[in-house]
């Protein structure tokens, strides 16, 4: 089922939570949390798209929306609600850190979870407001190496080519010709590719977001004909082991680096308990396919992975639990990853079972000894 959402990450320090089925009890040592970005108008469009001439006045094209503004304030709220006595009520930039893409959407997203998450409090009263400001960090897009991973990467397009050029892949494609033929016909616009499929798709998710008609033709093709090439678009970026590694697996490492130095006690700042992070489609879904936990789906608008590093206080050990939040109608499903015999998983373990897919020099293992090769330009936001 598709599932509307926003992408955000958050890292957080130690409150005791509910005993589990064994009767152990397990504190919160630190939490992240990814997200995608709340509900947006439409970023891009197609030939004969009715729309092609919106303003979508005053945003603009492919910002968010008021429904995405308040999608995004409940889940702050929900944050608040279930981190509250771990996250403490004052906000600490020691304590908790933002950071988004470089993309209007994604910061303002970003702002809009917090103004749920830190109500001021206390001493934070400052005027009127029930509201305080908390900053959102980002890096220039061209030089996301984290979150959208947009840094140039030869070897991974080196790869992707040749995953393209395999003989399943191109079976598979074979398999939506009729779809691709149709689709070009009926849009204006070249479709070739699932990639293609993919941008059609989240034009009119969007524009029927924003309350648009859409055509007539869309009847017989949105949302089921098109899920399938859609979904398949996002395998086909993180398809084996060496391109996890060269998206996902940025992002994986991080997430390790930090389990390690709570672990040690050597995180900095020392008080540090959360990390927010606020990404794309794309950023939820190469994390996920990098640990192998990704349910094949859409992942929607406001879709959060909530990452909680735990003490077993009767062993002494840490490990992790992972649940996904892909409703606003039911609580977040806990994960399990693959190799690990329950949902918490000590740290080693996690070590063990992500070695393949964690870079040991990104940049290194990017370069290519080709020097005719052009990295393509990047789409997307």
């Amino acid at each position: 089922m598709c599932a509307t959402g926003a992408i955000v990450l958050l890292a957080v320090c130690v409150f005791a939570i509910p005993k589990n089925a064994s009767g152990d009890e397990k504190t919160l040592q630190l939490l992240h949390i990814v997200m995608r970005h709340g509900a947006r108008t439409p970023a891009s469009t197609y030939p004969n798209d009715p729309y092609k001439n919106e303003t979508f006045y005053p945003v603009g094209w492919g910002q968010l929306t008021n429904e995405g503004k308040l999608q995004l304030y409940e889940i702050g709220q929900f944050l608040r609600n279930r981190y509250g006595k771990f996250l403490g009520t004052l906000y600490s930039p020691d304590m908790y850190y933002t950071q988004s893409t470089g993309v209007d959407r994604t910061r303002a997203s970003m702002q809009m979870v917090n103004a749920g998450l830190w109500p001021p409090e206390a001493v934070q009263h400052w005027g009127p407001l029930e509201w305080q400001p908390v900053p959102v960090n980002a890096e220039p897009l061209d030089q996301d190496s984290l979150l959208l991973v947009r840094k140039p990467c030869p070897q991974y397009h080196i790869e992707k080519q040749k995953v393209m050029e395999s003989e399943e892949i191109k079976s598979k494609m074979n398999e939506y010709r009729t779809l691709f033929t149709e689709m070009t016909e009926i849009t204006g616009m070249e479709i070739k590719s699932f990639e293609d499929v993919q941008d059609v798709y989240t034009t009119l998710l969007a524009e029927k977001g924003f309350n648009l008609s859409l055509p007539e033709w869309t009847k017989n093709y949105y949302p089921d004909k098109l899920y399938e090439p859609t979904v398949e678009s996002y395998i086909l970026n993180t398809y084996n082991d060496k391109m996890n590694r060269l998206k996902g697996g940025v992002f994986v490492k991080k997430l390790l680096n930090d389990w390690e130095s709570k672990a040690t006690d050597t995180l900095v700042p020392k008080e540090r308990k959360a990390y927010l992070y606020g990404g794309h489609d794309s950023t939820i879904v190469n994390i996920m396919r990098t640990l192998k936990i990704w349910d094949t789906q859409f992942p929607g608008y406001g879709i959060m992975i909530l990452f909680e590093m735990l003490r077993d206080e009767k062993s002494g050990e840490y490990g992790i639990e992972i649940y996904l939040r892909n409703s606003t109608k039911v609580p977040p499903f806990q994960l399990t990853l693959p190799g690990c015999e329950n949902s918490f998983c000590s740290l080693g373990k996690v070590k063990e079972l992500t070695k393949e897919v964690i870079p040991v020099n990104w940049d290194e293992e990017c370069k290519t000894d080709n020097p005719d090769f052009v990295v393509p330009t990047p789409g997307g936001p």
